[in-house]
């Protein structure tokens, strides 16, 4: 699985690649939005490095574990209803278009991975898989980062099934 840039040219102003401290991770800390500390920190208390982070107002985390596989955690609903920072978490990898994808490999990676979206872009050849996390009224770091680790697991398992390598099971018709 080749891996190519996870965000559209000129969108985002990167910094340079930097270290994580795992210390500024408090599993049982709940916060009720994050900004880049936040984010980096659940990616240094999953042992894996941060690539970039988004410069001023821009709430971005680029990260790779240790299988090299390359991921981003985006802030949304920032700033809002007086709450400062960002709300939600979009966790996104995204991935070469293998060879053997289609529209119905897929829907049928969706129908059995729900827990995840995965989506594809043949203009852009990529395919995409997704997780958005809502932190209204608070989350503990904890559950952030297991959510990262849910997406990262499921994209190993729904990554066959969407690039076409894994055939698709025919309907049963249950009788």
């Amino acid at each position: 699985m080749k891996l190519i840039s996870l965000v559209a040219a000129g969108a985002l102003a990167l910094c340079a690649a930097a270290p994580v401290a795992a210390q500024d991770y408090v599993a049982e800390r709940v916060v009720p939005s994050v900004k880049n500390p936040e984010l980096a920190a659940v990616v240094g208390a999953l042992g894996h490095q941060v690539l970039e982070e988004g410069e001023g107002d821009e709430v971005l985390v680029l990260a790779e574990n240790a299988d090299q596989l390359r991921y981003v955690l985006i802030g949304t609903a920032c700033e809002m209803q007086g709450v400062s920072g960002c709300q939600g978490v979009m966790m996104q990898v995204q991935v070469e278009l293998p060879p053997g994808t289609t529209y119905e490999t897929v829907a049928a990676a969706n129908l059995n991975y729900a827990a995840i979206s995965v989506w594809v872009d043949f203009e852009q050849k990529s395919l995409g898989f997704t997780r958005y996390v809502v932190l209204d009224n608070g989350v503990t770091m904890a559950n952030i980062r297991a959510n990262v680790e849910v997406l990262l697991s499921l994209v190993a398992e729904a990554y066959p099934v969407a690039a076409g390598e894994t055939p698709i099971a025919p309907e049963t018709s249950g009788a």
